[in-house]
Formats: structure tokens, C-alpha cells, sequence
């Protein structure tokens, strides 16, 4: 798995710690902590709890409401 440049595993737990309190769907963690790390990478957030919280919960905001479409 590649990370964004800067993130390191142990970023990749955190992240991922945080964004399974959003979903119950396993299969899916690795694959949504990665997209949600490109995200805020990409965005130039950084890695703090505060800020990846933020980019989770819109994140999930964002999926939930195109499931309804």
C-alpha cells in the first residue's frame, strides 16, 4: 500500500481507528483511510486528529447522501 507522501503506519492506524467509528464495514477500512489520507493530503491538511476527524465526518456525510440519489 502506498501512502501519501509524509504519512507514515503509524499515521495509518490513527487515521484508521478514527474512521472505524464511522463504519462497520471491514472490508472497506484500509480502502477508505487511504482515500480519506489522499483527501486530506491532497487538500493540504495535515494529520492531526482534529483535522482528520473533520475530513471523516464529511467524508461519510458525502457517501451517505449519494447512496440516497
Amino acid at each position: 500500500m502506498k501512502l501519501p507522501y509524509g504519512a507514515n503506519e503509524d499515521d495509518f492506524e490513527n487515521i484508521k481507528k478514527i474512521v472505524s467509528e464511522f463504519t462497520n464495514n471491514d472490508k472497506n477500512l484500509d480502502e477508505s483511510t487511504l482515500e480519506i489520507m489522499n483527501i486530506a493530503y491532497s487538500t493540504g491538511g495535515d494529520y492531526s486528529d482534529e483535522t482528520l476527524l473533520a475530513y471523516v465526518k464529511a467524508y461519510f456525510e458525502m457517501n451517505s447522501t449519494n447512496q440516497d440519489l
